[in-house]
């Protein structure tokens, strides 16, 4: 008989820690991660010259909204020269997080009949002993020039709700959920259609063959709880990333969210994060079908120091398992529920094949204005054939490093960053299609998955007070796969049934293609997170086969209130 352990692993967790709870230290909600906020507490960690490490680790792209509260109440304005534009950032980010902040000036000056928007970040609030609550709604509406495959033009029409808060101090939840109406870019369309039939960041959806749409639900929800002063879980369907870059080579979120639970602790200059998912894969060969796809599961523990004042360095490992092939029970493997546990060591004891991943990442803050950063992830690597430089396949690597630089040439909030991502051939991969790193047929990781080498340059300006200018480029070469061939991009195919040889495998192997894209995008902030935004776009793809080459050059202004931007950039 099957069981899922899963399900009774996370309720005998859960349960424990509520019998440990202490109703000294109050629950909370994160912020979303690839939003305003990252970018601005990037810059306020730099300039400060020092490492936010009382308050949050910026690896972990998902801060507490308390944390962001009391980092921003306590920053030495005194001591740091700020412009403008920086207090009005500081002020955003109290506004943004008011339930945990002592300042009155998240206050709106006029409310809608006394009840609604009394805070400028919410429509409708409630603060008192033992429940907070706040409720906003969910906006994003975007109309593109750009034409996708039939004849139609790109749009997204996106409405929805967001609600969070806490019970008592042991309780905290949160949920944003929307219903979307989008019409894919013509490389959305193109290239995450057919074999498999996804959109990006969607899970399941609905099409409307005559308006060439699709619609579908949005959800993100969790629920969390406060185990004692250092640690505290979180369970839900979330995306989490790991990293100081644009992108991560570790854990990223260009994917739907998937079930998962999260354990924190933060200690001295430590910040441990454990984190248990169910993945799952899109398996079907028309739109019509319905069913329980496979699942795959995943473990992933990080580590963060701080050492001194100015760098972090962090370590981290994967497991990816699936126990539905061969196995005499299926679902979640409880050996890799222990959280301190070397998951190798576990995966060695249990005489299993199941994909491990390890690596490290860093980032070294100096002079105030400069933030290097960077990653090294491993999966199968022997000395002896690297040295060899043989292009051995199971030489598996990738690797990220970065520079922010802040304030430019003395320009106030006139930042830059510029970054480089590789990866090997099948670096992601398994001999079992069913584990990978993936999710929904979306790569949790890069979104290129592998056999790639990316440059991406990024200028971000911020002249007035609301005005946000972002100028991006990025340059790749990677490898294609064709007509069922294999040469180490895609992580979801068996890297044991390969097209190259098990020599002389280098990045780009395959169809070679270039790509490259660039975007200035203004966005002003009319009230607090409700942007107008303009997008002037080009995306330019070469390859050795025309079924890939493609052009663009688009337009896109849109409108959205409480909602990150999307980004399409890969």
């Amino acid at each position: 008989m099957k069981i899922r352990i899963l399900p009774k692993a996370i309720l005998l967790l859960l349960f424990i820690s509520s019998l440990q709870v202490n109703t000294s230290f109050s629950q909370h909600t994160y912020t979303r991660s690839g939003g305003l906020t990252d970018h601005l507490l990037d810059r306020f960690e730099i300039k400060s010259g020092a490492l936010a490490n009382d308050y949050f680790h910026t690896t972990l792209k998902s801060y507490r909204r308390k944390a962001i509260a009391n980092y921003v109440d306590s920053f030495p304005v005194s001591k740091i020269s700020l412009s403008t534009q920086d207090y009005a950032n500081l002020a955003y980010l109290i506004n943004d997080n008011f339930e945990w902040s002592n300042q009155e000036s998240s206050s709106s000056k006029r409310s809608i009949l006394n009840t609604f928007y009394k805070r400028k970040a919410a429509m409708y609030s409630v603060q008192i002993p033992d429940f907070n609550l706040v409720v906003n709604p969910v906006l994003l509406m975007q109309q593109s020039t750009e034409m996708n495959p039939g004849g139609k033009p790109a749009m997204i029409n996106n409405r929805g709700i967001e609600i969070r808060g806490n019970i008592g101090n042991n309780i905290g939840f949160y949920t944003q959920v929307s219903d979307e109406v989008i019409r894919n870019y013509s490389w959305v369309e193109k290239a995450f259609q057919y074999p498999d039939y996804t959109i990006p960041y969607v899970n399941f959806y609905k099409s409307n063959p005559d308006a060439k749409t699709f619609d579908y639900f949005l959800s993100h929800a969790y629920v969390t709880g406060s185990i004692n002063k250092y640690m505290d879980l979180q369970f839900g369907h979330t995306t989490n990333f790991i990293g100081d870059g644009y992108r991560s080579m570790i854990l990223g979120n260009n994917h739907p969210e998937y079930l998962n639970l999260r354990l924190n602790t933060r200690v001295w200059r430590l910040n441990y994060t454990n984190i248990w998912g169910e993945l799952r894969e899109r398996t079907f060969d028309n739109l019509l079908q319905r069913g329980i796809q496979p699942r795959h599961y995943m473990a992933t523990h990080h580590l963060s120091l701080n050492l001194g004042k100015n760098f972090n360095i962090g370590l981290f490992e994967t497991i990816l398992f699936n126990r539905d092939s061969g196995y005499v029970n299926s679902g979640f493997e409880p050996n890799y529920l222990n959280p301190v546990i070397f998951y190798k060591s576990v995966e060695n004891g249990l005489n299993s094949v199941d994909k491990s991943i390890i690596g490290f990442n860093y980032k070294y803050n100096f002079l105030k204005h400069f933030s290097l950063y960077g990653q090294v992830v491993l999966t199968e690597f022997v000395i002896k054939q690297l040295l060899a430089r043989n292009g051995w396949m199971h030489n598996k690597y990738g690797g990220q490093i970065g520079l922010k630089i802040i304030d430019v040439a003395g320009i106030q909030n006139f930042d830059l960053q510029g970054e480089f991502n590789f990866a090997r051939p099948f670096l992601y991969a398994s001999y079992n299609t069913y584990q990978s790193l993936s999710n929904f047929g979306q790569n949790l990781a890069h979104p290129y998955g592998a056999n790639f080498y990316e440059y991406i340059g990024i200028a971000r300006y911020q002249p007035v007070n609301k005005l946000f200018i972002t100028g991006k480029l990025i340059f790749a070469k990677y490898g294609n796969d064709s007509n069922g061939s294999n040469w180490g991009k895609d992580p979801r195919k068996d890297y044991d049934i390969h097209t190259s040889g098990e020599y002389n495998n280098f990045i780009g192997q395959g169809v070679a293609t270039t790509f490259i894209t660039g975007e200035l995008i203004g966005s002003y902030m009319l009230k607090h997170n409700l942007f107008i935004d303009m997008r002037l776009g080009l995306r330019k793809i070469n390859s050795a086969l025309a079924i890939y080459e493609m052009n663009s050059f688009y337009f896109t202004f849109g409108i959205r209130l409480n909602i990150n931007d999307r980004q399409y950039d890969f």
